[in-house]
């Protein structure tokens, strides 16, 4: 069986059923140490430099940058990725291997005119949505195919779905079983309430209470507060600030917030929750320092309407995690019928990190 290619293509691959997916090296030559063997499946090898192929676009920006020998001049936080990727793609042939064979085995692979129907619709699907052909000619080549090899890919990918879906045949989610997920989940399946939100930002709690206190006496208000404090986060954010410019009270208004906005500290958002429509917060303290939040344009959270998209929502979810367990189930017992065999003492023993981009972006 051919060597099979993988390519990481991100978000296109999440969308069409086929998975894209140092240490001190003995050998006296490059060809040597590329030859070592990392695994078996079978009589079937998986080398180092078969590993290395699949990561020619990250192998080559270590070149670029540190020579051939990158390996030797590449600090210890960059060995470690560069295991971690090698892990993630050994990992990803290991399997692949055993799927291949599976399907030999059960007589799963199609016949070649099948094959090329089913790469031509796959190869038009992600040509689209690399934005053209041109683009994606030149994502091939960053990659290190060529028409022949990304052909060889697909046609393997084919045939491993083919192994997949006999799998998963049999997998049959029950209304009682959508019906009872819901109520186990109902939590979740909700419309997340929001508010136009605005804060005052104080570095001690001290501050925060003092003006707090004088917002809730009638002293102040909160609008004077705001405006009072307007040019503070340019002050303190300047590159020639002082420590007291660092100090200073900001505001800020944050625009509309969700009450499980992404990337917002959660305690904020636990402050920002309770609020009505024109409230302004106690101080609530977050990893920022201590916050007095008003809200405006309120909208509550509101429980989602069991209809047949969020049925077939719960419907998806149920079918993945049965996929999922008996992927690995069947995965443990195909890699003892094919005697599957790893080498840990090899240059290379790692785990698993998403491949392309991280090298590049230390």
């Amino acid at each position: 069986m051919r060597s099979i290619k993988r390519i990481v293509l991100a978000t296109v691959v999440a969308t069409m059923a086929f998975s894209m997916a140092g240490c001190k090296l003995i050998q006296k030559t490059p060809e040597a140490i590329q030859n070592t063997v990392l695994a078996k499946v079978g009589s079937e090898k998986i080398t180092l430099g078969d590993v290395d192929a699949e990561l020619k676009a990250d192998i080559d920006y270590l070149k670029e940058t540190y020579g051939d020998d990158f390996e030797s001049k590449i600090d210890d936080e960059l060995k470690a990725k560069l295991k971690e990727v090698r892990q993630q793609v050994l990992n990803a042939l290991v399997e692949e291997k055993i799927l291949y064979l599976e399907a030999e085995k059960k007589g799963l692979v199609p016949t070649q005119e099948e094959l090329d129907k089913e790469v031509a619709e796959r190869t038009a699907e992600i040509q689209e949505a690399w934005g053209g052909e041109e683009a994606f000619a030149q994502a091939k080549e960053y990659y290190g195919y060529t028409d022949e090899t990304f052909k060889a890919f697909l046609e393997d990918q084919v045939v491993i779905q083919k192994v997949k879906d006999e799998m998963f045949k049999d997998i049959n989610i029950t209304d009682d079983q959508i019906n009872k997920y819901y109520e186990e989940h109902k939590d979740e399946f909700v419309n997340y309430g929001q508010a136009d939100s605005r804060h005052l930002l104080f570095k001690t709690e001290e501050e925060a209470k003092a003006a707090s206190d004088k917002i809730k006496s009638g002293e102040t208000t909160f609008d004077a507060l705001f405006k009072e404090y307007e040019g503070n986060k340019a002050k303190s954010t300047a590159t020639d600030a002082t420590e007291e410019d660092k100090a200073l009270p900001i505001s800020e208004d944050l625009g509309t917030v969700s009450h499980n906005q992404q990337n917002f500290d959660p305690l904020f958002l636990e402050g920002l929750k309770p609020l009505k429509e024109g409230e302004v917060s106690e101080p609530v303290k977050s990893s920022f320092g201590y916050h007095i939040i008003e809200a405006t344009n309120v909208t509550e959270t509101t429980p989602k309407e069991f209809n047949d998209e969020l049925k077939a929502q719960i419907k998806t979810t149920l079918e993945n995690e049965e996929k999922k367990s008996i992927y690995e189930t069947q995965l443990d017992s195909l890699e003892k019928e094919y005697k599957v065999k790893t080498y840990e003492n090899r240059p290379v023993s790692y785990t698993h990190l998403r491949a392309h981009e991280t090298l590049r972006h230390l």
